[in-house]
């Protein structure tokens, strides 16, 4: 079928905007339950039927306060495991690569190390080009390493932090919560197409989170004329359980799974001046090269190349293989990623947006032709 847009980049970075906008995006807060409403509102009024399944899990609380010389450091709490009150001045301060905050045990080596000097707590700065804060994904139980009361301070904050006394003061305790899994279907008749997207992340994750939901919806208009199983959930900065237990108990005979993760619309310095789509991003499918040539082709434009045959799957997309279903994921890292710098103005625009969106739903188109479900377009 020929395409004709109907979603421009401006209707796509309000999107992101009102997403952003909601807040900080962690999973189990009045800010989650408030996006999963919102982007079921969003569903249903592209037509979809709803669902919102609530997802209760035991939630690590914390109140903490992080001073040098009486004078407020920001910092976020890192989940470790540990519960219960301190007040101690008995702290190791580091600084440490988190490796763009995706992987849990980048913070085991520097917990290490404030064990090993025999520290009461630990707080460990994230080194960013900007001095930024980096948010670190963690299990929502966490405790796989070591155990100890921890915070994590923007990059710019080490020499502070290193130069006087650091008292840190925290109460970290677990509480029941809940976060939502949103299911849409478009009703017609056929084995369902998947597309799926993470709701949950760091602070307000404009580029992490945003320019996907609204590259998603976009997806959805675009082929609302299939038998579509549109899902987005909760956990994702918690070990992803909220995706993870959907695949678990899923029983649906799906014809393919299309994956949107992060960064889909984040854009770069590019060497000539200017701004362009950041290279950090990346396709992931379970084609042949051959058969996931026009895909490539299709995704070019956007300026993400794809990797055929995957054995390495990154993020959610791991939850989704599982499924043995043909699978095509899009997703990447950038430089404001899991940061407080991750706003729509900084990370991306309206013609990057329509960009990624366009080259995006032609591969989806070619994906869908190569899998065997084009006798539903």
């Amino acid at each position: 079928m020929e395409w004709v847009v109907r979603t421009s980049g401006e209707d796509l970075y309000r999107i992101v905007a009102t997403y952003a906008g909601h807040g900080w995006h962690r999973t189990g807060s009045a800010v989650d339950h408030a996006t999963a409403k919102w982007f079921a509102d969003e569903l249903r009024a592209r037509g979809l039927s709803i669902s919102a399944e609530p997802l209760p899990f035991v939630r690590w609380m914390t109140e903490s306060r992080l001073t040098v010389a009486d004078r407020e450091i920001a910092h976020l709490a890192l989940h470790t495991g540990w519960t219960g009150q301190i007040d101690t001045t008995s702290v190791h301060v580091a600084g440490f690569d988190p490796a763009y905050g995706g992987f849990p045990a980048v913070v085991d080596a520097p917990l290490g190390a404030a064990q090993a000097a025999h520290r009461q707590a630990a707080v460990l700065a994230t080194e960013h080009a900007d001095g930024a804060l980096v948010g670190i994904n963690r299990g929502k139980g966490a405790g796989d390493g070591p155990v100890m009361p921890a915070v994590l301070i923007a990059g710019a904050d080490l020499a502070t932090c290193q130069a006087d006394d650091v008292r840190l003061q925290m109460h970290a305790w677990l509480d029941a919560a809940t976060t939502t899994t949103v299911v849409g279907r478009t009703g017609h008749r056929g084995r369902p197409i998947v597309l799926s997207t993470p709701l949950t992340g760091w602070f307000g994750c404009a580029g992490e989170r945003g320019s996907g939901i609204a590259v998603l919806l976009h997806l959805v208009e675009r082929f609302a004329h299939l038998p579509l199983l549109v899902m987005a959930t909760g956990g994702h900065e918690l070990g992803y359980f909220g995706v993870e237990r959907y695949v678990d108990g899923f029983d649906v005979d799906a014809a393919a799974v299309v994956h949107i993760g992060a960064c889909v619309a984040v854009e770069e310095d590019a060497p000539a001046g200017g701004r362009r789509l950041a290279s950090s991003r990346f396709a992931m499918t379970t084609l042949d090269p051959l058969a996931g040539q026009p895909v490539a082709d299709a995704l070019e434009p956007a300026r993400l190349a794809l990797r055929c045959e995957a054995e390495r799957w990154i993020g959610e997309a791991n939850a989704w293989r599982r499924l043995q279903r043909p699978l095509l994921s899009i997703s990447g890292v950038a430089a404001d990623f899991h940061t407080p710098y991750d706003t729509p103005e900084r990370v991306t625009s309206p013609a990057a947006l329509a960009a990624a969106a366009g080259a995006i739903g032609n591969a989806v188109e070619e994906f869908l032709h190569v899998v065997g479900s084009d006798e539903r377009r």
